[in-house]
Parts: C-alpha cells; sequence; structure tokens
C-alpha cells in the first residue's frame, strides 16, 4: 500500500510541512561557518571613514537565495556607520537593489533604519557638514525624530548610493578602479554623484575596503578578475548553494575573504548579527531554513518508509529471482 499511494498525497504532506514553520517558528539551529564568519569580522572592524561596495548581481531567478543576504550585508553596514555602494550587473538586478533597500529602510520588518533621501538633507550639506555624528546632530536640531523601533538614520549620499546598472559591467568594474563617478555620473534616482560626500571621499575602488558581490551565476568573478587582481580590492562572495562548491578554491587561494553560500549563508550571517547586538532578533533567511530543515526530515522519513515498504513486501526477492530468470 505504502508503494502504491498516490503521489498527490505526498505533495500535499510537503505543502502542509513547508507551511508550518511559517505559522510556528521553530527555531532549529544555525551555527555559522568560519567562511560566513570571515566575512562578518571583515565588516565588523570598519568604520564610518571606509566604504564596501554590495554587488547585487542576481535577478529573479535566484532572489531567495541571495535577496536575504544583500539585506544582512546593508544591515550590517548601516549598524557600523559604514558607507554603501549597491551596484547591479545586469538591469534586473537594478530592480533587486531597490526592492533590498526597501526592506532595509521599511518601518513593517521592524528591524529598519530611516533613511533620509538626498534632498531633503541639502540644506545641512549647503553649510559644510560632511561627518555623520554633525549631520545627524544637525538633521535632529532641525526637529526631526528617530521614529520608534528605527535602528538609526541613514542619509543618501553620505550612509548610501544607490548606483545601479550600466552596461558591460565587467568593464564599468575596470573603470571604477580609476574613478567611481565617471562610470556612474547619476545614480538611480538621477542625483549627481560626484557631489555625494561618500565619493568624495572614496573616488575609486582603490579607496574602497571591500566588495560583496551576490550572485547566482559566473558574474561574481569579474570582480576577481578586474577588482580584485587589478587593484587588491577585498572581495567576498555570496552565491546560490549549487554554485558554493565550484568557489571555495578561492578561499583556499585567499583571492577572497568569505562566501556566503545558499540560503544557509544568509541565514547564519543573520545570527551573527543577533549575536553582536546588531539586530533583536533573525529574519527571513533563518525562518527559511526551519522551512528547508522540515522539508528536508519529512523526505528522508519517506525514504525510509518506501525502504522498509520495499523490503517488507518482499520485492527484492522477487527482482533477484527476475534477474536469475532472464540469464
Amino acid at each position: 500500500k505504502l508503494l502504491n499511494i498516490d503521489r498527490r498525497w505526498i505533495f500535499l504532506l510537503i505543502g502542509i510541512v513547508c507551511i508550518i514553520p511559517f505559522l510556528l517558528k521553530i527555531g532549529m539551529p544555525v551555527h555559522p561557518t568560519d567562511e560566513v564568519r570571515w566575512i562578518f569580522d571583515y565588516i565588523e572592524g570598519l568604520g564610518p571613514e571606509n566604504a564596501i561596495f554590495v554587488g547585487f548581481d542576481f535577478d529573479p531567478g535566484t532572489q531567495a537565495e541571495n535577496l536575504p543576504m544583500a539585506v544582512a550585508i546593508v544591515r550590517h553596514a548601516f549598524s557600523r556607520d559604514v558607507p554603501v555602494f549597491m551596484t547591479a550587473f545586469s538591469p534586473l538586478g537594478q530592480g533587486m537593489i531597490q526592492q533590498g533597500f526597501d526592506y532595509v529602510t521599511d518601518p513593517v520588518t521592524g528591524e529598519y533604519y530611516r533613511s533620509v533621501a538626498w534632498d531633503e538633507w541639502s540644506g545641512i550639506r549647503e553649510r559644510g557638514i560632511a561627518a555623520k555624528e554633525d549631520i545627524v546632530q544637525a538633521w535632529e536640531a532641525e526637529g526631526n525624530s528617530l521614529p520608534d523601533g528605527a535602528l538609526g538614520w541613514v542619509f543618501e549620499g553620505r550612509d548610501y548610493a544607490l548606483l545601479g546598472y550600466q552596461p558591460l559591467f565587467h568593464l564599468v568594474i575596470l573603470g571604477m578602479c580609476s574613478s567611481i563617478a565617471v562610470q556612474f555620473p547619476v545614480d538611480m534616482g538621477g542625483h549627481t554623484v560626484p557631489e555625494m560626500p561618500m565619493l568624495q571621499e572614496h573616488k575609486s575602488l582603490r579607496n574602497v575596503d571591500l566588495a560583496v558581490t551576490l550572485a547566482g551565476s559566473s558574474a561574481c568573478l569579474s570582480w576577481i578578475t578586474y577588482g580584485r587582481e587589478r587593484v587588491g580590492l577585498p572581495i567576498a562572495f555570496g552565491v546560490t548553494a549549487v554554485m558554493a562548491t565550484d568557489y571555495y578554491i578561492y578561499i583556499q587561494s585567499g583571492q577572497i575573504v568569505g562566501q556566503m553560500g545558499g540560503l544557509r549563508g544568509a541565514a547564519e550571517y543573520e545570527v551573527l548579527l543577533t549575536e553582536a547586538g546588531h539586530t533583536s532578533t533573525t529574519d527571513k533567511a533563518f525562518q527559511g531554513m526551519d522551512v528547508q530543515s522540515a522539508a528536508h526530515v519529512l523526505i528522508l522519513l519517506l525514504v525510509l518508509l518506501g525502504n522498509i515498504a520495499f523490503f517488507a513486501g518482499g520485492f527484492h526477492r522477487k527482482g533477484m529471482q527476475l534477474k536469475k530468470r532472464s540469464q
């Protein structure tokens, strides 16, 4: 009976098991691996005088794995007041930038940062104020207060720049080794990039401390070829689970700082953020691991039951008899 069960019941069972972790937080343990911790520790050692690139080098096809990585990295940088340049390897990646940034700055998410658009704080810039602490002090002196639940202020052009996508991005990386502003004269919102304080302090990739490329394809290798080997830019990877094993050689060779592999890698980073006090709780990747783990446990049980039914029903003996007759 087990071997003849309608497969639709199995599909229904898988569906129920995947839904339950969304309703009830199971919280299966996720222990960060060294290659993820290396990225975290590297960014943890940075501050307002540094800057990082976050490459949204993926499209909606792998966003379930790559977007939580991007959210975790951006949150970490914001918590350390590290300026973040956000770029995309493909046109679809530009939409991923907007989606990821909106998530980090959306009050609905709970763990969010209150963003201040470029035009909103123009008066402060005109007064020659550029340091983050001074900007926050001047902004709040104008009567602005941090909303309840917000983790902090982030100012466009000071804390982040949504640079977006440019064609032939591997050549764009090469060009940014000399000048970021030449490759991106305006950002996704049409603002003049060279006027941004973070661009005046970090004019090229030579002045950037880390590039984290989050990819669902070999696009991440362009950062190695044109960034790491050209100007010695430190690189970290965030790749899909099926790609992860292909890139361990770059960790062993010392060409990359570390690597996040699949949804598990994003969940590990969320755990590190929570342990360090940057967030009060984990996010979607950690919850997604509960779903993934529950589904895997069910599949293992089904495989076990199938084997028990196979041997209990004597099908292995019948198979051997048929083999002997055929010989």
